[in-house]
């Protein structure tokens, strides 16, 4: 993934293809729970810092593939997942197999008891809407091609010091070339060195999963089960698990026209983190702030902000359309056009829109300034 600048400002996240040469090799293996010898699936595999690696499955099977030649007999390939205990090898001791799966085995991590995060049953809660919002169609991150399983893009996301409970996690898609892609969300402190994603803050041992369909639309995560509260800026990413179909990963997120903060980037697991300076990807929150003090619902602070409406009229030819679904990809706003072909929804800038009618091909625009669209179709 590559941050571009255009001569017009625009900010790209771009996720590219990682090659390897000849004298490749297949580790592959099975990861098991010691204790249940049930798989474990997800697990972070890879080469520290060195940009090769991968998770595994759904049954805990993975494949690695790497250049021998270029890794020394005691250079470290790490596991790791929520809940477990990291595990290290060396080269050295890797058990390569051509017609079996070996057995790898990671022990769970003792439970640990949970600090008591609120305390005061008098504190007033606040529901909050934090991050950044979508800037626009010349603002986006993209995954391309076939991106090392185990890659994240993530944004800090900065926030007014307090405590507060993560409730919702919403990013947009604005395209997806495959079937369907599963993500795991993560969140991290900046604990890390210079502020860089550190500590994950998830500590329940359960993994937040989504997949992501192949039609744009506002991706919603509900966090509700996973306990997460934060007292300071935090980081939020995507890591890509699993691309499903014959198609090669094309996915095209939301990013924010925001210049202050930062955003970060990650080839594959375990490898490192790399900065993208003043970017963030379009990552917004629904969070329950607590104080002492009652405070004030801000329009910022608001669930329901304040949005513009766009208008105008759909044709065939000359012909004005009625009964045309035009959908708000950004916002699930859904209104037909009447029988003069006109329609009025809600939207703001750098919203989408989706215009579908019986016969015709569907046309998708992005909301630029303009507040009134004449939109012509085309038979299908």
């Amino acid at each position: 993934m590559y941050p571009i600048k255009s001569c017009t400002a625009s900010v790209f996240f771009l996720f590219g293809i990682l090659q390897f040469g000849f004298g490749q090799q297949d580790y592959k293996g099975i990861i098991l729970d010691k204790d249940t010898n049930e798989p474990i699936p997800f697990v972070n595999i890879g080469f520290p810092k060195k940009g090769v690696g991968t998770v595994s499955d759904e049954q805990g099977l993975f494949h690695l593939e790497f250049e021998a030649n270029k890794f020394s007999p005691t250079d470290i390939l790490q596991f790791s997942s929520l809940g477990y205990a990291t595990i290290n090898k060396t080269v050295s001791e890797l058990n390569f197999s051509y017609n079996e799966y070996p057995k790898i085995y990671m022990v769970p991590e003792a439970e640990q008891l949970k600090e008591v995060v609120v305390t005061d049953a008098g504190l007033f809660e606040t529901k909050d809407l934090i991050g950044y919002k979508n800037g626009g169609h010349q603002f986006y991150g993209y995954w391309k091609d076939n991106v090392a399983l185990g890659g994240e893009l993530a944004t800090r996301i900065r926030i007014k010091k307090g405590l507060r409970k993560l409730d919702e996690f919403t990013f947009e898609v604005l395209g997806n070339t495959s079937d369907s892609v599963l993500v795991r969300i993560n969140f991290y402190n900046t604990d890390g060195n210079d502020g860089f994603p550190g500590t994950n803050i998830n500590t329940t041992g359960k993994n937040i999963l989504h997949t992501i369909k192949s039609a744009p639309g506002v991706s919603r995560v509900d966090l509700s089960a996973y306990d997460l509260f934060v007292r300071n800026d935090f980081i939020v990413s995507l890591e890509l698990l699993k691309v499903y179909g014959k198609s090669k990963i094309g996915l095209i997120l939301a990013a924010a026209n925001n210049r202050f903060t930062d955003s970060f980037k990650k080839y594959s697991s375990q490898d490192k983190w790399a900065i993208m300076k003043d970017a963030a990807m379009a990552y917004r929150l629904e969070s329950t702030m607590y104080s002492k003090k009652q405070k004030k619902v801000s329009k910022r602070t608001s669930k329901k902000e304040v949005t513009s409406s766009i208008s105008g009229y759909v044709f065939h030819g000359n012909i004005a359309l009625s009964e045309v679904k035009v959908i708000n990809l950004s916002n699930g706003t859904t209104v037909n056009t009447n029988e003069k072909g006109n329609y009025e929804i809600e939207a703001d800038e750098g919203d989408m829109l989706q215009f579908v009618a019986q016969g015709m091909k569907k046309l998708t625009v992005v909301i630029l300034e303009k507040k009134f669209i004449n939109i012509r179709l085309e038979r299908s």
